[in-house]
């Protein structure tokens, strides 16, 4: 049985806000090129703009109108942005571009900010969309693609698109968007700091200087409402207590951005000029580093923190840069602890080989040459020629040949790269080769013991790191082979241990082995990849528990232990035995089911229990780390077979909540938290049973049945529009089920969100449909 989605009618009103809600193409899709058509008011809006960024660059100019592949907004706010791409010389300059800057409820896909960078310092056009393509299959990054920009109707040249690591990229990679964040760069707007500061800094790399923040001021800008004092703390801790630092830092993070800037020689970031990056402290107190601003991805930039360096000594730099320098002690401390420096090394080696594997990305590359191809031809402002564009994704760009600037080319610059550091002598050795994991049972029980072995050649040292959700911190236990850890007879090559499984739906994990010279993982990306090993759960079916209640908007109604009114959301097990909810999940996100696990907790049988929907998922008790909308969206009730129930809503009122009566749903006045609806009091929605549509199953992927409130209507006005407004075909099914029943095959959709529109007389029906991978 699939859970019932229920529709109700919306006048004809509602189609006003379908102008905002239908959406055009996937701001951040690779495979298409983005189009932005700015309109302001005056003719000199590049003077205004430079005039504004003297004052204060923070300033913006209000744009009328903005287009954005074919939305539109108003009173849009616009300003450049950059420090060496910026000029007020040129005519293409970066843009920062905020669509709330005036109405708070613009944005386009939940994006509110629009960052643009005008393909500076790259002849390729692709570093930077490339760089962060290549970025995220290690650690996460922002997704970055390309957009043409009009002004006033004249094409004012490609950019290159890449996503706001704003509080959206935040909440997905972190959690949650409200620790202590900082742009790691000099401040534009430089302060008079106290006279104790150390005379010139230490720039944005990281060095501990003083115990007063007031002396990093102008080289770390914070984006968060407060941090200093926790910046200071980390900054202090990896000076002075490298071998503790993995308390504050994510260590494993660390090194695949220092790895990462190592084989493409990214050398304005903090392994070079020691800024062009940020760092976010996540709920477990560590700081996390962020890549940022990849222009001069793939040897651009030519100073590495200790010189300026030509082609050849950037395809000779050493693996080790910086590993004594006082000044880069991200690199220099945490290098220092064996440890450490072997699994960067392993990550550097990953890097290489998948490199290699991947023909150092020649196929994207020229798969998104062709992409802009046209684009770059017609931009008349862009700062290298249309040879250069041709030229540098396979081979060098030098500028005024034979003593210009050379732009290493991409494919030839990482190919020459894995040469030289496949010869060094820190990448040359034998590392550790990992085999085949096997548990004992293959599908353990939560809280009982197993056995975890693997087979490591070439090893004298193997860990296991494992954890039981993505939002947990890796534990560690050794591996052995002594023969006395089931793990066969001694030095064999077998490594094992018993650990005890955790109550989850599963296992997280990774192998680390090492030896005297070298480390290997399994996997190859860990610790941002990772194995899994599923955990025997009780399967529940749909139906079994339902979303029986909720309060999206709790202003004095009922607070929860700690005296806060938040929103809440009831479950009703509807079966007569007790139901462990190990291995479901609460979401109200169609492409993250899985967003808050419960812990481990049983709901007793024809029994209630509420979860307080609050964004405090990390607090002990039934917290979830996300908040229901007033407005309107779903609830869902998932687990490994998949959904379990769930609902959508419409706008709600404060205090007031939603139940579920038997197949209907009503709106109370006066709520039943944990027991049972008193239906006898619930208010109808607008409108009765007979004006509803139905839609099932939904989240979707190939098909819909659809239940109408009128069989006379039927396909004739029934339509599905994707983000650009397009109607999308539909195949009917010939079905001998009710009249009202119509089965729907989908065409072959892109994921995402579509609108389903029904048309009945002088009424509209509208219903989101979810489209799954």
């Amino acid at each position: 049985m699939y859970p019932v989605i229920k529709i109700h009618f919306i006048f004809l009103i509602v189609l006003a806000f379908t102008s905002n809600f239908i959406l055009a193409q996937s701001l951040y899709d690779m495979e298409k090129v983005q189009e932005i058509r700015i309109v302001f008011p005056t003719l000199d809006w590049d003077k205004k703009l430079d005039s504004l960024h003297t004052v204060d660059p923070d300033l913006r100019l209000v744009a009328t109108k903005v287009n954005l592949n074919g939305v539109e907004f108003d009173s849009v706010g616009i300003r450049y942005k950059g420090n060496s791409t910026y000029n007020p010389t040129r005519v293409k300059n970066p843009l920062n571009i905020k669509l709330d800057f005036i109405n708070g409820d613009q944005s386009y896909e939940g994006v509110n900010t629009i960052k643009l960078s005008n393909g500076f310092m790259d002849p390729s056009f692709l570093r930077e969309a490339l760089g962060y393509q290549i970025v995220r299959q290690y650690m996460p990054a922002s997704k970055a693609n390309f957009m043409k920009v009009f002004v006033n109707d004249v094409y004012l040249g490609l950019y290159t698109n890449v996503q706001d690591p704003g509080n959206d990229f935040l909440e997905q990679h972190f959690y949650n968007s409200d620790g202590v964040y900082f742009q790691c760069d000099r401040v534009e707007k430089q302060k008079q700091l106290p006279g104790n500061c150390p005379m010139g800094g230490s720039g944005s790399a990281l060095k501990f200087i003083s115990d007063d923040s007031t002396c990093y001021q102008n080289n770390y800008e914070i984006e968060s409402e407060a941090g200093w004092n926790e910046l200071v703390k980390f900054l202090k801790g990896l000076s002075q207590n490298p071998a503790g630092i993995s308390s504050i830092l994510d260590v494993d993070r660390a090194l695949w951005m220092l790895a990462l800037n190592n084989f493409f020689v990214n050398l304005d970031s903090y392994s070079g000029s020691g800024h062009n990056y940020l760092i976010y402290q996540d709920e477990h107190g560590r700081f996390n580093p962020i890549m940022w601003d990849l222009n001069e991805f793939y040897g651009a930039f030519t100073n590495s923190g200790s010189g300026q360096l030509n082609l050849q000594q950037m395809i000779s730099l050493s693996p080790l840069l910086h590993v004594n320098n006082a000044e880069r002690p991200l690199i220099s401390k945490l290098l220092s602890i064996p440890s450490y420096k072997k699994r960067y090394l392993a990550h550097l080696r990953t890097i290489m080989d998948e490199a290699r594997q991947n023909n150092y990305y020649q196929s994207h590359g020229v798969k998104l040459q062709d992409l802009i191809r046209e684009a770059v031809s017609l931009d008349k402002n862009k700062f290298f020629s249309d040879a250069a564009f041709n030229t540098n994704l396979q081979s060098d760009f030098q500028i005024n040949p034979p003593s210009g600037k050379i732009y290493p080319g991409l494919i030839s610059f990482a190919q020459a790269r894995y040469n030289y550091l496949n010869t060094t002598p820190e990448l040359s050795m034998t590392a550790p080769v990992i085999g085949k994991i096997n548990t004992q049972p293959d599908v353990p029980d939560p809280r009982k013991m197993f056995v975890l072995s693997v087979q490591v050649e070439q090893a004298n040292n193997v860990v296991l790191y494992y954890r039981d959700q993505r939002r947990s911190l890796f534990s560690a236990i050794t591996l052995f082979d002594d023969g006395q850890h089931e793990d066969g007879s001694a030095n064999d090559g077998v490594y094992a241990n018993h650990l005890e499984a955790p109550n989850a739906n599963e296992i997280q994990y990774y192998i680390f082995a090492e030896n005297t010279n070298l480390a290997s993982l399994s996997p190859a990306r860990a610790e941002y990849e990772f194995h899994t090993l599923p955990l025997k759960l009780e399967t529940i079916l749909p139906g079994e528990i339902l979303i029986n209640e909720f309060m999206t908007s709790n202003k004095t109604y009922q607070s929860d232990e700690r005296g806060d009114y938040d929103d809440w959301i009831e479950l009703y097990n509807n079966t007569d035995r007790s139901i462990s909810l190990i291995g479901n999940f609460l979401s109200d996100q169609p492409d993250n089911l899985i967003k808050w696990p419960f812990p481990d907790t049983t709901i007793l049988p024809k029994s209630y229990l509420c979860v307080w929907a609050d964004e405090d998922g990390m607090s002990a008790g039934l917290h979830a780390n996300f908040k229901l909308s007033k407005s309107g969206e779903q609830i869902y009730l998932s687990n490994s077979t998949g959904i379990v129930d769930s609902i959508v809503y419409l706008e709600q009122q404060d205090d007031y909540s939603f139940g579920r009566c038997s197949a209907q749903w009503k709106i109370f006045s006066r709520p039943s938290f944990a027991s049972a609806n008193d239906c006898t009091t619930g208010l109808n929605e607008p409108n009765d049973q007979a004006s509803e549509m139905v839609v099932y199953p939904n989240p979707t992927k190939e098909y819909i049945n659809l239940l109408l409130p009128d069989a006379s209507k039927r396909e004739d006005f029934l339509n599905l529009y994707n983000f650009s407004g397009q109607s999308v075909e539909l195949n009917f099914i010939p079905s001998n089920q009710l009249e009202k029943l119509i089965m729907v095959k989908l065409p072959e959709l892109n994921p995402g969100l579509y609108l389903l529109r029904y048309h009945s007389g002088d009424r509209i029906y509208l219903a989101k449909v979810f489209v799954q991978d």
